[in-house]
């Protein structure tokens, strides 16, 4: 069921919430200033975070399941 598939993603990212931290660590660090001032350039952060993600949880898992990334809020350095 679609609940079931929820929490095994969701413990699954528990579990592997140390890689998961240094994908996105990694991702981000890919990214300038500049690249995320505007809105299509956060999507396109948003996105590469989302497939990164999913490619740690597939190479630990064999699935991934992260349908999206949102931020609370953002701030530029």
């Amino acid at each position: 069921s679609r609940r079931q598939r929820q929490m095994c993603i969701r413990d699954s990212v528990k579990t592997h919430s140390q890689a998961l931290r240094s994908e996105v660590l990694s991702v981000m660090g890919s990214f300038t200033v500049t690249d995320i001032q505007t809105k299509s350039g956060r999507d396109v952060l948003t996105k590469d975070i989302m497939e990164a993600i999913n490619a740690r949880l597939i190479l630990l898992e064999g699935f991934g399941g992260i349908e999206g990334v949102y931020f609370s809020s953002f701030i530029i350095q």
